[in-house]
């Protein structure tokens, strides 16, 4: 895939599904909502900040797409075994938060989302079709990590430790 990062902005607008649901708005709000928490520790880096963002909307669009509407994703077209609301939003949050993890790797992030996961999970009742959403959003999530691996690692100027600041050249 040899997208850059300004095609990503276009897609990296708040999701919009052709199906209307309640449940599916108020779990995509919540995972915008801990994006946006995770993604403000970042926010100084704007340009990586960006990325994160755009990646992770991609993903859950695809995710959520493979099942309310196969084939349509962006670069994930697979079509996933679920079919209903559960599957669609057990897709959504599969994908946002492994996104999530694969940035956040702390061991307190990490278990941080994964109880955020569970929690979320735990309000879906069906559990063939939470299954079939999980392994989507894992598919999904995997997909973009894999084909955008490149920008999901911060870049930073590091001081060169072989090189002294003038006031220590100064000193000696």
């Amino acid at each position: 895939m040899n997208l850059t990062f300004a095609p990503l902005l276009q897609y990296s607008e708040p999701l919009l599904t052709t199906v209307s649901s309640p449940k599916l708005d108020l779990i995509e709000q919540t995972w915008d909502h801990i994006a946006d928490r995770y993604i403000a520790r970042i926010k100084n880096n704007r340009i990586f900040a960006g990325r994160v963002r755009s990646i992770l909307s991609l993903a859950t669009y695809d995710a959520l797409h493979s099942v309310i509407d196969p084939g349509n994703g962006h670069i994930f077209k697979e079509i996933s075994e679920g079919s209903t609301i559960e599957a669609a939003a057990a897709a959504a949050v599969k994908a946002s938060h492994d996104v999530l993890s694969a940035v956040f790797t702390d061991p307190t992030d990490q278990q941080d989302l994964a109880d955020l996961l569970e929690e979320s999970l735990a309000l879906f009742g069906n559990e063939e079709e939470k299954r079939a959403g999980l392994t989507s959003g894992e598919r999904s999530a995997s997909t973009y990590i894999k084909a955008f691996s490149p920008l999901l690692v911060e870049h930073r100027h590091h001081r060169n430790p072989l090189r002294r600041p003038v006031r220590e050249l100064a000193a000696a």
